[in-house]
């Protein structure tokens, strides 16, 4: 089968059922007769922007990230002005919290920049870890993204 083929099944049961698991999407998929190991899924997930998040009702579930023409950096700059709270620098770390639900998400943004303050993130349920090469590069990337905080009250 064709990464394409493989992806398009992916899409539409990402789409059209309610996958919280990736055990879950590994099942699915066999009863579809496509034969893939969990690395190929994996690589298949992160290439196609599937994220876990809330829909509309709640429920936990793995989405596609939609994402558009625009600069990755600036999608990253307005995501990280609309769901962080808070940035903290730990050496070559940055430790965003975010607000709930939306770690996986910003995570995701992170990830599909160039920056090259970024070479990785590690995202849970309100909380990002961003490594970077150095700490050098870790302060600038803390510099750029203290801006976008939010000083509301």
């Amino acid at each position: 089968m064709k990464k394409s083929e493989r992806q398009n099944i992916i899409k539409d049961l990402i789409v059209n059922q309610l996958v919280t698991k990736q055990d879950d999407l590994m099942t699915l998929l066999k009863a579809r007769d496509v034969v893939a190991t969990q690395a190929t899924i994996s690589r298949d997930m992160r290439e196609m922007h599937i994220v876990k998040g809330a829909d509309h009702e709640g429920n936990q579930r793995y989405m596609i990230f939609e994402t558009n023409d625009e600069d990755p950096t600036e999608i990253l700059f307005k995501t990280f002005k609309q769901t962080a709270q808070k940035i903290d620098q730990i050496q070559f770390v940055n430790i965003v919290k975010t607000t709930p639900n939306d770690g996986n998400r910003l995570a995701a943004v992170f990830d599909d920049t160039e920056m090259t303050e970024i070479v990785g993130t590690i995202a849970g349920f309100d909380t990002i870890v961003v490594f970077s090469p150095n700490e050098t590069l870790a302060t600038q990337l803390h510099q750029k993204l203290s801006k976008y905080l939010s000083t509301e009250g």
